[in-house]
Formats: structure tokens, sequence, C-alpha cells
């Protein structure tokens, strides 16, 4: 079973490891930067993803409200994918955050180098029920697709939620 739980003192090197092997360096923030922040801010969770007791994964989510929650990282370890561990998570993200979550894919459509991974990570979101917002987001150097698991949850609250990190974000409406 999927557990959610913030990190320990112990678990922050294979947090880091899974940070650094997952993340390109462009969206990333410092770790002592993350650490610092969870430490300081109570809405800010450095957390693992936990399946029978064993470390499968990382999370770093702003918790908007008891009920919501922005994730910025979700990552599962590299060792490990494709054994549901993904889905399972947003599974448990959504049953822990009913009134939504809300999160950021990179924007696919444009030939990026990683254009078949875009559209994969994508696609795996909207097969688990967290789907696209309409709205493109702006930041760490970075264009995202904005996606949310329900519609209680919006941008305002994302630009919020990720203020706290010390991250700027233009968001933008997409015409369709």
């Amino acid at each position: 079973m999927i557990k959610i739980v913030n990190v320990t003192k112990k678990d922050g090197q294979y947090w880091h490891d899974v940070y650094l092997n997952a993340f390109p360096e462009y969206e990333r923030l410092p770790f002592s930067q993350l650490q610092q922040v969870a430490n300081e801010q109570e809405a800010v969770r450095l957390a693992m993803i936990v399946d029978d007791d064993n470390p499968v994964g990382i999370l770093l989510l702003v918790e908007i409200s008891n009920q919501k929650a922005f994730v910025l990282y979700f990552a599962v370890d590299a060792n490990i994918r494709g054994k549901g561990i993904g889905s399972r998570t947003i599974t448990a993200l959504k049953e822990e955050y009913p009134s939504g979550i809300v999160l950021e894919s990179e924007i696919i459509g444009q030939q990026a180098d990683n254009e078949a991974q875009r559209v994969k990570r994508y696609e795996f979101y909207q097969r688990n029920g967290v789907t696209d917002s309409g709205f493109l987001t702006k930041n760490m150097g970075g264009t995202f697709h904005l996606l949310r698991s329900t519609e209680l949850i919006s941008d305002i609250e994302y630009v919020k939620a990720i203020s706290i990190l010390g991250v700027e974000a233009e968001v933008e409406k997409l015409v369709e």
C-alpha cells in the first residue's frame, strides 16, 4: 500500500539522489533551499513515497489547505518504474487531498528533444484523472501545462502555492 510520509534526516540522501536523477537541472531548486523552506513553511512537505515500508519515490508538496495541494516534484525511483507506483501515488494524493491536486507537466507539441518523454508523462497524468486545466505556466525557464484533479482547485491557488517556494510563475489561458 502506498503511503506519503514526511522525509526524515535518514531519508534525505535517498530523496536527493532520486531528485537529481529525475529532474533536469533547469527545473531543480537547490536541495538545501527545499529543505529550508520545508522547515520554515508548515504548508511545504518534503515527502517520500513508501510502498510496504520501502521508499519508492519522492514528492514536494505545498498544501493549499488540508484538502488541496500543489505538487512541484513527483518522481518514482528510476530503478522501479513501470510497476504502477506512479498511478497508485496519484490515487493516494487524490484521497489525501480530495478537493484537488494541481501540478505541472512540460509543454508538449514543441518538438523538444525529449518530446516522447513529455507526451508519455502528460498522457500518464490524463489516464490517472489529472487533466489539463487549459492554462500554461512559465517558471524556472520552462513552460508547463497546468494539470489538476478537480475544478475545485484554481490557477490562482497554484500561483500562491508556488510563490511559497520562492518561484515566480506566469500563467496564461490557452486560446482554443
